[in-house]
């Protein structure tokens, strides 16, 4: 056991004493365990704990949704819907007021009639329905009909009564189209045209442009 006398300096060599030339001044070189030591901190720690430091995300960005729907669009939805259903009615009425010969023939091309009746009515609602939601296919798929629809419908007005007198002059019974149904073809064509034409007007061009991607 040593006493202060027998060092020159007369200070105690306790447990904390550090010999000279060891580098250190009275600094513990071990530190507690548990303790970063100095200059040794952990980047990704440093990272975690910056506020500034922006995770990254895995979830992708997704279109951007449309905006409400222009006036136009929406009188167009209505225009189309009134004509798929005023053709049906139209074509219901003309089914069941049409004279024919043979009645077991008759109810076979009734029932075929309105199957296929109810299949374009309901393409008419589902053009209509895509159109309000700003699908740019519908708009396309339902000028190509309106544009055939007025091709047929022109056709049979200008061209029945050049058929007919043809059949009347050789003597063929002629098959009569009532007015009702002639009107309401011309009524459908008009509706469905000028539900289309509204798509295309300058309020209601941008509603059915491609979406673009949000971030």
């Amino acid at each position: 056991m040593s006493t202060p006398q027998d060092n020159p300096n007369g200070q105690d060599n306790g447990p904390d004493w550090n010999p000279p030339g060891s580098g250190s001044s009275g600094q513990n070189p071990y530190p507690p365990q548990g303790q970063p030591s100095h200059g040794g901190q952990d980047d990704g720690n440093r990272a975690a704990q910056s506020p500034g430091y922006a995770y990254p995300t895995s979830a992708a960005p997704g279109p951007a949704e449309k905006g409400p729907a222009p006036k136009e669009v929406h009188r167009a939805y209505y225009l189309i819907l009134a004509a798929g259903i005023v053709y049906l009615l139209s074509s219901v009425v003309s089914l069941l007021t049409t004279d024919v010969p043979d009645m077991a023939g008759a109810a076979v091309g009734v029932g075929v009639g309105l199957v296929v009746s109810v299949i374009i009515a309901a393409l008419y609602v589902v053009l209509a329905v895509f159109i309000r939601r700003g699908r740019n296919w519908a708009r396309i798929t339902a000028t190509v009909l309106a544009a055939l629809n007025v091709v047929g419908t022109l056709g049979i007005l200008f061209l029945t009564p050049v058929l007919t007198a043809a059949a009347e002059s050789a003597g063929q019974p002629v098959a009569e189209t009532s007015a009702i149904s002639t009107v309401s073809s011309v009524l459908v064509m008009l509706l469905g045209v000028a539900g289309v034409v509204l798509t295309y007007l300058k309020p209601a061009r941008p509603y059915f442009a491609p979406q673009k991607l949000g971030y």
